[in-house]
């Protein structure tokens, strides 16, 4: 397991290294400097994922859950500093699926994400 592990620990240092990655952590520094900003995002990201828990469950979410989501995304995709810092996490949140994707496939397991 120690060559594991070592090409596990080069992995994720050749992901530090990602202009994306580096991106990511600028805007997310900026953006969470903002009290406002920052308690925006936790409801934010509170809401989405009450949406995808229910959506995993196979639930249909409540009209006053996804009305919440969609104001908050409403607020913060309005604000040019938190509309960048959410698209760069989605970029961040893309990368790591396809790390995770590749890794199922070479492990030879089948492994279904649901679109949420």
């Amino acid at each position: 397991m120690p060559m594991l592990e070592e090409a596990i620990s080069r992995l994720a240092d050749a992901l530090k290294q990602t202009e994306d990655h580096r991106a990511y952590q600028a805007l997310r520094d900026t953006v969470l400097e903002d009290d406002a900003s920052a308690a925006l995002l936790r409801r934010y990201q509170s809401a989405q994922m009450a949406l995808q828990l229910d959506a995993l469950a196979g639930k249909e979410p409540s009209p006053e859950d996804v009305t919440a989501f969609e104001g908050l995304s409403t607020l913060l995709y309005a604000n040019p500093a938190t509309a960048d810092y959410l698209l760069a996490q989605m970029r961040m949140q893309q990368l790591v699926a396809e790390i995770m994707k590749r890794l199922t496939e070479a492990a030879g397991l089948e492994l279904t994400i649901p679109e949420l």
